[in-house]
Formats: C-alpha cells, structure tokens, sequence
C-alpha cells in the first residue's frame, strides 16, 4: 500500500473526523472507499487496460487482424 498526502479545508477535515469516529472506521478507510466508490467505472477499466497489456499473450486488435485475416464488418 502507498502512501498519499492529501490537504483538506479545515472544516472538511473536521467533519471526516467526526464521521470517522461515528462510523468507527479510520478516516483513511473512508476517503478510500470514497475515491473508490466516486470513480468505480474508471478504475474498473484502468485495471482492465493494466491486464491487457501486462499479458504476455495479448496482441493488439490490429495486430489480431493482420495474423488471422480477420475483417471487422461495420
């Protein structure tokens, strides 16, 4: 896990506390699920992309197409 510094407004900050101590969950855990929760389809296809190209058997669409002949109908 890395670490992150992050500024928050004072009130922000003071605010997420108190959640923090209501929800009796560390107030990294809740900017975490936060981030996660507010861009859940962009880190669903940035994870996505990661696995494509750190595939050692993944080849591009074009490349696909040349070795196979393969025509992509419109």
């Amino acid at each position: 896990m890395k670490k992150l510094l992050v500024y928050l407004p004072d009130e922000l900050h003071e605010d997420l506390k108190e959640l923090s101590h209501r929800k009796k969950t560390p107030m990294a855990e809740l900017v975490r699920r936060a981030i996660e929760e507010t861009y859940v389809d962009e880190l669903d296809a940035l994870l996505g992309e990661r696995g494509l190209t750190e595939s050692p058997d993944s080849i591009s669409l074009e490349a696909f197409m040349a070795k196979y002949g393969t025509v992509v109908q419109h």
